[in-house]
């Protein structure tokens, strides 16, 4: 029984080690940054609603892979100031609303202190998100989890594309 539980966490190993061997690393000097995705990753812009400043314009990187979305989302507040936890808490309280909050701690990207937040939704989607301001940008490092998907990568996708995220500053 043991040889079989030992077998059973080798292969659980090896599986999340070749799904993550999958990823590339993109970069993107004009935002700052660079991370992993499985594929190329869609660029696109939106607004984003603030107290702070308005209009806003968030700048998104993310790539869908068996129904799990991997972003970077870069509000960039421009001349306006915002106070750095206020940010951070404006946009921990968005992904608040979405459902029961599961996870609420300090999160650290190089030497810039923010959160990380889960979130579970009520149809059972997981929203990871880590967020930061920095240079007067606010990161956002989310995943989108659906209970429903069939990511090779699993749930070890999450903390992987948090931890491959860096910034180029």
């Amino acid at each position: 029984m043991k040889t079989f539980a030992f077998f059973v966490i080798l292969l659980t190993f090896a599986y999340q080690r070749a799904a993550a061997q999958a990823w590339k690393e993109y970069s993107f000097k004009d935002a700052g940054f660079a991370a992993q995705y499985q594929g190329q990753p869609k660029v696109e812009e939106r607004s984003y609603a603030s107290v702070f400043a308005n209009p806003i314009i968030e700048h998104v990187y993310s790539q869908n892979t068996g129904g799990v979305d991997y972003v970077v989302a870069i509000a960039d507040f421009g001349s306006a100031k915002p106070d750095e936890n206020k940010a951070i808490d404006e946009a921990a309280t968005a992904l608040i609303a979405r459902g029961k909050l599961t996870h609420d701690e300090h999160a650290r990207v190089d030497y810039h202190y923010g959160r990380e937040i889960r979130v579970e939704a009520p149809d059972g989607t997981s929203y990871t998100d880590a967020i930061f301001l920095i240079d007067n940008k606010l990161f956002q490092i989310e995943v989108v989890y659906p209970s429903q998907n069939s990511d090779p990568a699993g749930s070890s996708g999450i903390h992987f594309f948090q931890q491959a995220f860096r910034l180029l500053y």
